[in-house]
């Protein structure tokens, strides 16, 4: 009963730059010659075409590094035939002279392979990814691995000033251990009486190294934004897991860095410990859900898309889950709200260009088809106009003239309240739009209240809801901050699955939809996406502005 979260060193999740000495040995009576890389050479091929060891090379040239490029030129021993592609010799003379003592600072390993290796059983031995490995080894990609060949292999240095620089700022961080090496327990696997979890993220650790060298030490540092962004999605989904966990119930999580790279996804989903997992939530982005979707597809595991809107991510797989409700969503709850409480005044849909019609149809369709059921009148149709430039005649004195934009673009809800505004002192205008709205720095505060601006959102932190109110709680006195958004995320719908997981494991994806949960931050109300696709959250609220905030106006 437990986590299990398999960790080693944080660093081994990081790309680390190659070190080489930058020193010189006498080379008494010798002289030297110049050599032209070629596509796919290495150091080591170079060193064995001619007959020399790698130190030797290290010695001739300064600031070498196992990073060659094409045409690049290096010193190499001037003995005897020359090669065709040297290009020309002269005579080295050192500067000074420092012995050399460590070769590559013992960051690299030239490994000769032996009968049944493979690319995968190396990576996984050394922790290293296929797209590491072929960096610097692009001559097995073409060719293939052979036995008593030799390949460079990647080891880091575990004193290396990098590492230093990761432990002094991000402590918390690295409690997080290696995302892409594990070592499950096989009989736990096997127990029927626990629930596998697989996260499946692009925390993308190996960019936190350059980013964090741009902060000075009397400067606040700053993980890279997407690692930031995904490390607080993980923290909300492993406090929901810690908290079932405490009440008694067994849960494994398995975490994996995807690093964004298809590659990598591959690989995860290839390991055998994928059969077994029960949920997996990742990865983060429409593309490598969707590709990791599609290798998992015959698997029936239940996949969570934690960010997206698309409608990508739910085509062809039933197994699919969307927890954002879709642009689709809030049109429809706009158009559904506008109908039960605007049909007798001046509806317009604003269009920015024949992109939006479909927009504009689909809020247009949803006012009539609630004008049928709510009023016996005439059916109410709502004008849609084109551009930025919403005809003055189109404006009423005699009754409210409700706004609605068509799409989420800034610049357009900007030049449309920079229209409006001149008019909203001699008629009644409300303005609706996406949640996006509230993000745009072009809108004025007094914008909102003269325009009464009305929003569709679904992110909504429930304040003195004892759900939020404990997990801001419980986040706050492990994290020494509130949760954000994404932390929040996390945590919802990690908990209302897993519980759903836990009660019914094999149909726990069906029985999601229909059934009404509420979360800290959103609702969620699933509902299918036709034949052979996944499920989505649909549940969106419309809300106003007042007095400063933001105001529920439906439930």
């Amino acid at each position: 009963m437990g986590i299990v979260f398999v960790q080693s060193s944080f660093m081994k999740n990081i790309i680390l730059l190659f070190l080489v000495l930058t020193n010189f040995f006498s080379l008494g009576q010798d002289s030297a010659c110049k050599h032209k890389v070629t596509s796919g050479e290495t150091l080591y091929a170079i060193s064995r075409k001619y007959d020399t060891e790698l130190s030797e090379l290290k010695k001739l040239n300064k600031d070498l590094t196992s990073q060659l490029s094409l045409d690049q030129e290096i010193i190499v021993p001037c003995n005897g035939d020359l090669p065709a592609t040297v290009v020309s010799t002269s005579v080295i003379t050192p500067e000074e002279v420092v012995p050399v003592t460590d070769e590559f600072n013992g960051n690299f390993i030239f490994h000769t392979i032996v009968k049944g290796e493979t690319v995968y059983s190396l990576t996984n031995k050394f922790g290293i990814s296929e797209t590491q490995f072929y960096t610097h080894n692009p001559d097995v990609k073409r060719n293939g691995l052979k036995v008593n060949g030799v390949v460079m292999l990647y080891q880091k240095d575990k004193t290396s000033e990098d590492e230093q620089l990761i432990d002094k700022h991000f402590l918390k961080v690295k409690s997080i251990g290696n995302l892409n090496v594990f070592n499950p327990d096989s009989n736990k696997l096997e127990d029927s009486s626990f629930v596998n979890i697989a996260v499946m993220l692009p925390f993308q650790f190996e960019r936190n190294i350059e980013f964090l060298k741009k902060f000075k030490d009397e400067q606040e540092p700053q993980l890279y934004p997407k690692t930031k962004i995904f490390l607080e999605l993980y923290q909300g989904i492993k406090m929901a897991v810690d908290s079932v966990v405490e009440s008694g119930l067994n849960v494994q999580l398995f975490v994996f860095d995807t690093k964004a790279d298809t590659s990598e996804i591959r690989s995860i989903i290839n390991q055998p410990v994928i059969q077994h997992m029960d949920l997996i939530i990742g990865p983060g982005f429409t593309n490598t859900f969707v590709f990791a979707a599609n290798l998992l597809r015959n698997q029936s595991i239940p996949m969570i898309s934690p960010f997206s809107k698309k409608e990508a991510v739910l085509k062809g797989n039933p197994f699919s889950i969307r927890i954002i409700p879709s642009e689709k969503s809030h049109f429809k709850a706009i158009g559904k709200y506008v109908s039960e409480n605007f049909l007798d005044q001046n509806i317009i849909i604003a269009t920015q260009d024949s992109n939006d019609r479909a927009n504009a149809k689909l809020i247009q369709r949803e006012i009539i088809a609630n004008s049928l059921l709510i009023d016996s009148s005439d059916t109410v149709i709502p004008k849609i106009t084109q551009g930025i430039y919403i005809p003055i005649e189109n404006l009423k004195d005699s009754a409210q003239n409700i706004i609605i934009l068509a799409n989420n673009k800034e610049a357009f809800a900007s030049k449309i309240v920079a229209k409006l505004v001149p008019q909203s002192s001699k008629k009644v205008i409300k303005l609706f739009g996406l949640d996006d709205l509230k993000e745009y720095k072009n809108i004025e505060v007094d914008y909102w209240d003269s325009l009464n601006i009305h929003i569709s959102s679904s992110n909504d932190v429930k304040y003195g809801y004892p759900l939020a109110d404990n997990f801001i709680h419980q986040y706050f006195k492990k994290y020494y901050s509130e949760p954000s958004s994404y932390a929040f995320t996390g945590y919802d719908f990690t908990l209302i699955v897993l519980n759903q997981l836990l009660y019914d494991r094999k149909y726990a994806h069906n029985k999601l939809v229909g059934s009404y949960f509420v979360g800290g931050l959103r609702d969620y109300e699933f509902k299918y996406n036709g034949d052979n696709n996944g499920i989505s959250n649909n549940s969106v609220f419309v809300y106003k502005y007042s007095n400063f905030k933001l105001i529920k106006l439906n439930d």
